[in-house]
């Protein structure tokens, strides 16, 4: 047993690492597109084309992906080439639907954008869609490569996602850097279908022995229909979700210029610090319900699930407190520069703060519906959904009024708090019971320490020191989390202690 928690807190560490490189990669990437093309009405028709694509890409893809990890895991205890066959008739299946949704929406996208995005005028609008028509053929590899992924994760090789992640950051950023100032934007869209195809001949390779895209083995197989039956939930809650950023990124397309590109830099920096903690949480985490739950092992289950939301506790508190508190900082260094002026720095700041605050609710609400998903209930989080996004547009429309662009994300963060609280109740009440005295003196210690180590932190930004801002930022970096760290080890916090274990256990392996 201690083996097998070693392993798993090897890869917990191993995955975080990589994610952590991923997505300075991802700053990278950002700062460069920043910088080349700034925030203007042509950034703005960009974003809300890849947004578009996305919302259709994700609202299919995760569903097919999370529906298929259990499934295939319990089909492999049988039989393991049956498990290849059935992996790889749903791999061509994907394909195949794949390519006729990108038909259907390359033709249908004029129509799409002028409904969706009415406050944009015709130019703008064409813009769009001209974008949005090349990024779309790069759809049934995306498809195929979250469901690889799923593939991989299932089978414990877990650090392939990230670095398929790296491929797509590395190869924009070369395709702007070469290209951008030559071919606009168009450079930067033709570069996505680019990375996605070099993302799925990467996971392809890796994965071949547990299936691929072939007619050797047919297209029809019963489990497929139970897979499509299992997503469908999933699916419509995804759906949903993304229908509420289509309804945030209409409302902020009717405001002043720059916005939206503002909103998607802030949910760039608010995605560096969710997806390193819910990544790794709810990569693993899932996988390890899943085994749980299909061995009937309940308890072992619930023990998994709520050490996943501790340790969300343990990173999300801190990590809220300090973004709030450096938000200016963190967008002048990663975008401030070039065609990003002040202005742009000071929309995107606004935009963080908010988004930021519900960074626990986002990592808790994910554990949850996974540990839904491995108990083979999919309806019930697509239901929590469709009360958040109901609750988050009504609150869009009435805060955007009054508040402007912190009015959409603030009303983001409120729906998703609420839906925290409503998801705890429900699954406690229906699924199964969640020790919440499990987390008292957890979260007296934590927030005990963020305070102190938050009152340190602001004694040196306010001290003025140094005016250089890496300089200030690194330091400030280094006295919030390192006073934390240090606290939490001295008030015997068991997260912290369990990481000093670790790092002792690694250090005397290598004696």
């Amino acid at each position: 047993m201690k083996e097998k928690k070693n392993t798993f807190l090897d890869a917990a560490v191993i995955l975080f690492f990589l994610t952590f490189v991923n997505k300075l990669l991802g700053f990278v990437k950002s700062m460069t597109i920043a910088s080349i093309y700034g925030a203007t009405i042509q950034t703005d028709a960009y974003y809300v084309a890849e947004g578009l694509m996305q919302n259709v890409l994700i609202s299919i893809s995760e569903a097919l992906a999370v529906s298929f990890l259990p499934i295939y895991i319990s089909i492999r205890e049988k039989d393991k080439e049956d498990s290849k066959g059935f992996t790889s008739r749903t791999m061509t299946d994907v394909f195949i639907l794949a390519i006729f949704v990108s038909v259907v929406l390359y033709i249908s996208a004029p129509i799409l954008f002028r409904v969706l995005f009415p406050a944009y005028t015709l130019e703008e609008s064409q813009l769009a869609v001209s974008y949005f028509r090349i990024m779309v053929w790069g759809m049934c590899f995306y498809m195929s490569n979250q469901l690889l992924q799923s593939l991989l994760n299932a089978e414990k090789n877990y650090g392939f996602s990230s670095l398929a992640a790296m491929m797509n950051n590395v190869i924009l950023t070369a395709i702007v850097l070469l290209f951008g100032h030559k071919f606009g934007l168009t450079a930067m869209a033709v570069a996505v279908p680019v990375s996605y195809v070099v993302q799925y001949i990467f996971l392809q390779i890796r994965s071949k022995k547990y299936g691929c895209v072939t007619l050797k083995y047919g297209l029809r197989d019963s489990r497929i229909t139970r897979l499509c039956i299992q997503t469908l939930p999933i699916f419509w809650g995804n759906a949903f979700s993304e229908l509420n950023q289509l309804v945030d990124k209409s409302l902020l397309s009717g405001m002043e210029e720059g916005t939206v590109t503002a909103v998607s830099y802030a949910g760039v920096l608010y995605q560096f610090a969710s997806n390193m903690i819910g990544i790794p949480m709810t990569t693993i985490i899932y996988t390890e319900l899943a085994e749980s739950f299909a061995a009937r092992k309940i308890k072992e289950g619930m023990e998994k699930m709520e050490k996943g939301i501790h340790i969300s506790l343990f990173f999300c508190i801190p990590i809220t407190i300090f973004i709030i508190m450096t938000a200016d900082l963190i967008v002048s260094i990663a975008f401030g520069r070039g065609a990003f002026g002040e202005y742009a720095v000071a929309l995107t700041a606004q935009g963080l703060r908010c988004y930021v605050l519900y960074l626990t609710a986002f990592c808790v609400n994910t554990l949850l519906f996974r540990a839904c998903y491995s108990l083979g209930d999919t309806a019930m989080p697509m239901k929590i959904g469709m009360g958040t996004v109901g609750l988050n547009i009504v609150l869009s429309i009435t805060l955007s009024k009054y508040l402007g662009l912190s009015g959409v994300v603030l009303a983001t963060a409120i729906s998703n708090i609420a839906t925290c609280f409503f998801a705890l109740y429900i699954f406690n009440r229906k699924k199964q019971a969640i020790n919440f005295c499990y987390f008292i003196v957890p979260i007296i210690k934590i927030g005990l320490a963020t305070m102190i180590a938050t009152g340190i932190c602001e004694v040196w930004l306010q001290s003025k020191l140094v005016s250089n801002k890496i300089l200030v930022f690194s330091i400030a970096v280094i006295l919030e989390f390192g006073s934390f760290i240090i606290l939490t080890i001295i008030g015997k916090e068991e997260i912290a202690i369990e990481g000093v274990r670790l790092v002792r256990d690694r250090w005397r392996k290598r004696d």
